[in-house]
This record gives structure tokens, sequence and C-alpha cells, in this order.
């Protein structure tokens, strides 16, 4: 998919319907510019924790994971992280 838009005297640019939906963009959201090597820019959407576990409980619904093999929690790993951060 190739769309053109045009940079604004402030800067910005808008982003087609179509390339929002495709990337699952959503009004207010956050995204990344990124430029490549190629000085390309790249946009990375990422979604939110809670919006990776939505999908993630989606696509495991009915399946069912032995309980070693299941992981961290979302909350477990944020944990982690935060007392890592703080050096406790």
């Amino acid at each position: 998919m190739k769309y053109e838009t045009t940079i604004t005297s402030k800067g910005t640019i808008t982003i087609a319907a179509s390339v929002r939906k495709a990337l699952g963009l959503k009004t207010g959201q956050k995204v990344k510019l990124f430029i490549n090597k190629n000085k390309n820019v790249e946009i990375d959407a990422g979604i939110s924790v809670a919006e990776f576990e939505k999908r993630r409980d989606e696509l495991l619904k009915g399946i069912n994971i032995p309980e070693n093999l299941r992981g961290l929690t979302a909350r477990e790993l944020k944990d982690i992280a935060a007392k890592e951060a703080f050096g406790e």
C-alpha cells in the first residue's frame, strides 16, 4: 500500500484512513517514528500491555497451557522491571 501526504507549515502530516485501518491506529494513540538506514520513516504503532493481554487471551481461549510453561504475567514483568529500575 502506498500513500502520499503533504507536510503542513507546522510539520504535521495526515495519515489516510485506509492506512490507519491497516495499522489498527486509533484517534489519540501514540506512535513512534524511526528513520531507517535508507532514510525512510517507519511507524511503530505498538500496543499497550492491556491490549496485548486482551489479544493474547483471545488467541489462547480454550487452550490449556501447563502451569510450568505459562511464564510470567504482565503484572509480574512490570514489577520486576520497576524493581530493576530502582535497584531494589
